[in-house]
């Protein structure tokens, strides 16, 4: 076992306001810090510490050169577009201690790809973890520029590459080039930051706050989330649940919002949304403790955060398949839909019209089981074992 881990991430943006790569990456590097604090203590008067002293550290490309996590390192682009120089290389040669793990956060970005060939050079194993970029919803957009680099930069990284990291089965089982990926590939989920989310004070939203059917939707604002799935099902939902109200919180990054409202005022359904584009994570996990049911038919996610924070307060989820939660229905989280409005709308009405006596025994089980499987003393965990695994490979 190396005595010294010295992890170095490595990704495009170290912004971990929006949440997605970036906030994991910063969960996973304080969970890590915080870790090998505590095994240092406890091994201050033992004869041997099983955990190696510990360093962890960010470097991002950020295109406005900038991060807002301070504790990063932000190399600015030279250019824009894929091919961007940066110079990730000259910086990793010149730090005074060098790093025995790289892990790469994301695809498609030659920052990225610099990081991975330098440390191939200097025989550093690499972890490259894609955060969705090869599944096939992503894969799908603008396939003739994804075709040309992957040909001339990502395959030959992730070739190269010591180990690949997916966050969940589903992302495995649905990526790009899994002939080059299957005998390196290894699952290791995201884990729950308890600290940030269980023990935030919850700030009510007034305007929800009564005992009316609630579906919650909370994420950015795009019809690759199925939202268009949502508003389409929301019609028969109020047949058998004519005071379900849908609320729709989330920024929108892609300016569809209008579009959406469009699409609410066409079915005549606009009175029973609410729809918060500047929501606090406060009221976020007001709003999902509150809601009956968190839906997230997506048509594509690596890892949804979202599912499992609801899921961490106990609130049923109808997700499809393509969110990666595949199984909810066999673990009792919920059910999952096709992505069809019909099947929307039949899975969300089962948890609705399910007894609420009943649905609140089922919301104590659901949070008991959440909070003790995806934490990230086990996920966190997980992953220290491999960058272990991974140096001690390279030593042999």
């Amino acid at each position: 076992m190396p005595k010294q881990l010295n992890i170095l991430h490595v990704t495009q943006s170290a912004c971990a306001a929006g949440g997605g790569v970036a906030k994991y990456i910063w969960d996973l590097h304080d969970w890590m810090l915080a870790h090998n604090a505590t095994a240092t203590r406890a091994g201050a008067n033992s004869a041997s510490v099983s955990q190696p002293n510990l360093t962890s550290r960010v470097v991002a490309c950020d295109t406005s050169g900038h991060a807002d996590n301070t504790n990063a390192t932000v190399l600015a682009r030279k250019w824009p577009a894929f091919l961007g120089r940066t110079d990730i290389a000259q910086w990793l040669q010149q730090l005074e201690h060098k790093p025995n793990i790289i892990h790469i956060h994301g695809l498609r970005c030659y920052h990225n790809a610099q990081a991975a060939a330098w440390a191939a050079r200097n025989k550093i194993p690499v972890v490259v973890t894609p955060h969705a970029q090869l599944m096939p919803f992503t894969m799908a957009r603008n396939t003739l520029q994804k075709n040309i680099y992957d040909t001339l930069i990502e395959r030959p990284m992730l070739a190269r590459a010591n180990a690949v990291h997916f966050v969940s089965q589903v992302e495995r089982n649905d990526s790009a080039y899994a002939n080059i990926c299957a005998n390196k590939s290894v699952v290791i989920p995201i884990g729950m930051n308890r600290a940030q989310w269980n023990d935030l004070a919850p700030q009510t939203i007034d305007s929800l706050n009564n005992e009316l059917p609630l579906i919650a939707f909370f994420g950015y604002l795009s019809y690759r989330k199925g939202l268009d799935l949502l508003i389409d099902a929301l019609p028969a939902i109020l047949v058998r649940q004519p005071n379900a109200r849908l609320v729709i919180a989330g920024g929108d990054p892609k300016n569809i919002l209008r579009e959406l409202q469009q699409r609410a005022n066409a079915l005549g359904i606009s009175k029973n949304i609410t729809w918060l584009t500047d929501i606090t994570r406060a009221q976020a996990r007001w709003l999902l403790q509150r809601a009956d049911c968190f839906t997230l038919p997506s048509r594509a996610e690596s890892f949804s955060i979202a599912i499992l924070e609801a899921l961490s307060l106990g609130t049923p989820v109808v997700a499809s398949r393509e969110s990666t939660w595949d199984a909810l229905q066999q673990q009792g989280f919920g059910f999952n839909c096709a992505l069809t409005a019909h099947s929307v709308a039949q899975c969300i009405l089962q948890v609705l019209d399910t007894d609420r006596a009943a649905r609140q025994q089922q919301r104590v089980a659901i949070a008991a089981r959440i909070q003790s499987e995806f934490t990230w003393d086990i996920c966190g965990a997980k992953m220290l074992n491999l960058y272990q695994q991974l140096i001690n490979d390279s030593q042999t």
